[in-house]
């Protein structure tokens, strides 16, 4: 499994975080302290708290057993010498889950198929989603849908964010703090960069999957309980809009939809924001990344309402000329 060890490692167990966090804030009292460079290894809980037990269970029971909660986050960790204008830069070094087997849902949320222009409408229809909760084995570096059908294990963390300036954001939702972003790629190996807003930074991460396609169409991924290892640093005196990560391969940008926006207003302000990192920290005039993202520019989607704009590293330090046209 995408896991590793260090006896002097940090550890933030779920025993020894105590009551479950279903807000991101700034009120949350720390559960742990780290300096920056230290590595840290979490416990995290599935997005049901551990209220799905078996295959039989009604969906809908388990939301009465929930309430209003769902998606508990662990933490928050406070990073020392971190203030407002900060950066956070979170390294994601294993990700290991602590069951043998992944939790696949259908969730009766007819919201997810729909906007806010069309909730009322989509509410009068009752659309009739399926109860179902299938579990997964997870076997070496598969999870398996069914005997015949093996998914690669793909880990990610659904949601991880640093606390807003001023409010609370309750854990099933996103926006510039990060939070619930359900990005595939935010997951081993990338290099995560947060916004900091208030002192200590205050991150907060869970909703771990065993894969996820992007959209997360159905509104859950494959969520399972896990142990992820982090390694945490600072860049002092630099502030980012929004999340961005990067993998091996990209730079990625990051903006959500709000109210009264839309995920394709995300998708453009996801790629102005690349452009900028692009400019400030790459070295592109802003009008030639813009014109090269047109022509190498990806993009990826979280859930519903997250969309990541990517630049292919492979770019980044070639010296981009103008092609001699041929004589004649």
């Amino acid at each position: 499994m995408h896991s590793m060890g260090s006896l002097n490692m940090k550890r933030l167990s779920l025993k020894s975080q105590g009551e479950l966090l279903y807000i991101i804030g700034p009120d949350n009292e720390p559960r742990l302290k780290v300096k920056a460079g230290e590595t840290v290894t979490v416990g995290t809980h599935d997005a049901w708290a551990g209220k799905i037990r078996n295959e039989e269970q009604r969906y809908s029971s388990v939301l009465a057993e929930l309430g209003k909660y769902a998606n508990p986050v662990s933490g928050p960790i406070y990073v020392e010498g971190t203030a407002k204008g900060d950066t956070l830069v979170v390294d994601i070094k294993g990700i290991t889950p602590t069951r043998r087997y992944a939790i696949a849902v259908i969730p009766p949320w007819w919201w997810y198929h729909s906007n806010p222009g069309t909730a009322g409408l989509s509410r009068m229809l009752e659309p009739q989603l399926p109860e179902k909760i299938r579990f997964c084995e997870i076997k070496g570096d598969k999870v398996y849908w069914d005997n015949e059908t093996p998914l690669p294990y793909s880990p990610m963390i659904g949601t991880i964010g640093t606390a807003p300036e001023l409010e609370a954001i309750p854990s099933t939702t996103l926006a510039s703090h990060g939070g619930n972003m359900d990005l595939p790629e935010i997951g081993l190996g990338t290099r995560l960069y947060l916004p900091v807003y208030v002192p200590g930074a205050l991150l907060h991460l869970g909703d771990v999957h065993a894969v996820q396609g992007e959209a997360e169409i159905c509104g859950s991924g494959m969520e399972i309980t896990s142990e992820v290892t982090i390694t945490i640093n600072i860049i002092k005196g630099k502030s980012v809009n929004w999340p961005r990560y990067e993998t091996p391969e990209y730079l990625a940008a990051v903006a959500s939809s709000c109210a009264g926006t839309t995920l394709e207003d995300a998708i453009r302000l996801a790629f102005i924001e690349l452009i900028e990192w692009l400019q400030r920290d790459h070295g592109f005039d802003k009008w030639e990344a813009y014109h090269l993202l047109t022509y190498v520019g990806k993009v990826s989607l979280g859930n519903m309402w997250c969309a990541a704009a990517k630049f292919p590293k492979a770019y980044l330090r070639r010296q981009l000329t103008t092609p001699t046209r041929p004589a004649g």
